[in-house]
This record gives C-alpha cells, structure tokens and sequence, in this order.
C-alpha cells in the first residue's frame, strides 16, 4: 500500500473546538435587585387627621427583596441582603396620577388666565401617614418558608421583577433561606376609597459614594385595595404566619391579632 494511503481510507477525527462558555450569571449589580409583595393590604379603615386615630392598614403590607441568582452559601450574598443602607419607599399611585392630571388642568387654566396661578386645597393634605420609608429587617431564616418566593435565575429569566406564585421552589433548602423585608406597620389612611400603593427601593449609600442623586434600584405595586369609612368597615383579620413570625423574631411593632390574641377574622 503507498505510503499515505491509509490515512486516505482512514482520515483522523479533526479536533473539536471548544464549547462556548455559559454566559454571564450576573450581568449587573443593579439589575439583581427586585421588590417582592409578600403580604399584600386587602382593607382599612379611614382614620381622623390626629395621630390618636391612627387605623393600620389590615393585613400591613410587607415587602421583600430579592436577589437574581442569590446564593445562600455566599456570604457577598449574605452580605448584600443585610446592608442597612437599604431603604424602601411608598406612594399612593392612584394619588400621583390625579395630581398629575390636575396640574395639567391647572396649567391649561393659568394659560386661559394670563398666567395666574391658582391652588388646590384638596392636594394640601396628604392622604397616606406613618414612616414614609422602612428601614430592612434582616432574618437569618425566613419564618413562612412554605410561602417564601424564590430569586429570580438570570438563567431562565433575566427580566423577571415578581414572580408569580406558581413558579416558587418549596425546595428543602427554603427552610433556612435568609430574608430581608421592609415592613409597613403603622401605615394609615385618612380618606375611604380605592387605593394601589407603589413601592420603591433605594439605597442611600449610592449617594454617600457617588455624591449623585439616589436612583430608584426597584419597584413593585401592591393590589387594589379598599379603605372603608368607619361604619362599613368589615373589621380586622388575623395575623399571618409570616407577621406573627416577625414579631417573635424581634420586629415588635407588628400587632399579631386572632388565634387566641384578640379579635379578628380567619385567614383564607
């Protein structure tokens, strides 16, 4: 057989490239971050304009953030969740809107008038009281985990901002997956009506660092709601697992009620 030959009826396998890496987890650090309703308000009751009269907001609306790809066994993780620079915000959304339309309609009136300005008495008095921003409440296990929502995977799906309850893992390790919330206690509100709060997380150490102003990371709105005048209101709930969870692990301005605690509806 010539020479060569032989490699003509059996050719080498030509090597393979290499596989492609995966890509990035991570593809930012602001992008990680996520706001998650964990209890939402379903009722209250419309309060007087004293602090004597305070009606929380019932059940108190608790938030949570998540992390895309967190990792409980990384203490960056671990780390990042307990930062006490976090801070979460709220804002009647239904409010903002009316105020907008209305200072369009002020300004279309100022035009008419030659430019003199007129007020509004109805948007002098805010309609929502209590801490306007809440400062993280940090657990090393989180004290629902039957409910808890998993982080968000950049890997099946990196724009997703609060995930829908039938694609949480209940997987054996929730059972001690830390949390951090932000938790609504004393929130009231004076007037009955339809309500939908619009909550906000910031972080002021984006402002001592960089001396900018303080960008909004991530957002999150609550269900519509409704705000009862005193004589319909339907009355108080019992306290969630969740709430009654937090207390006992030392958030005590949460008032737990029902289950021998006091009046209140069952939970459904």
């Amino acid at each position: 057989m010539p020479h060569g030959f032989d490699k003509l009826l059996h050719p080498e396998p030509e090597p393979q490239s290499p596989s492609p890496p995966p890509p990035p987890r991570r593809p930012s650090t602001q992008s990680r971050y996520h706001l998650h309703i964990r209890q939402q308000p379903i009722a209250a009751r419309a309060c007087g304009a004293g602090d004597r009269d305070r009606r929380p907001v019932d059940p108190p609306p608790i938030v949570q953030i998540l992390l895309t790809d967190f990792d409980s066994n990384s203490q960056e993780d671990r780390d990042l969740l307990q930062d006490p620079r976090f801070t979460v915000g709220y804002r009647d959304g239904n409010r903002d809107r009316e105020r907008e339309r209305e200072h369009e309609r002020e300004r279309e009136r100022e035009r008419e008038t030659d430019g003199v300005a007129r007020t509004d008495d109805n948007f002098s008095t805010p309609l929502l009281s209590g801490k306007a921003f809440m400062s993280p409440f940090y657990v090393d296990a989180d004290p629902d985990p039957n409910s808890a929502p998993a982080h968000p995977s950049s890997i099946s799906d990196p724009h997703i901002s609060n995930p829908p309850h039938h694609v949480y893992n209940h997987a054996a390790s929730r059972l001690h997956q830390p949390a951090t919330f932000f938790i609504f206690a004393d929130l009231s509100i004076r007037s009955a009506g339809l309500y939908r709060l619009q909550f906000r997380l910031m972080n002021w150490g984006s402002v001592e660092d960089t001396g900018q102003s303080m960008p909004i990371l991530a957002q999150a709105w609550s269900d519509p709601f409704r705000v009862y005048p005193a004589k319909d209101f339907p009355g108080m709930r019992d306290s969630s697992i969740l709430a009654e969870g937090l207390k006992e692990l030392g958030f005590v301005e949460l008032k737990t009620r029902g289950h021998g605690k006091g009046k209140g509806k069952k939970r459904r």
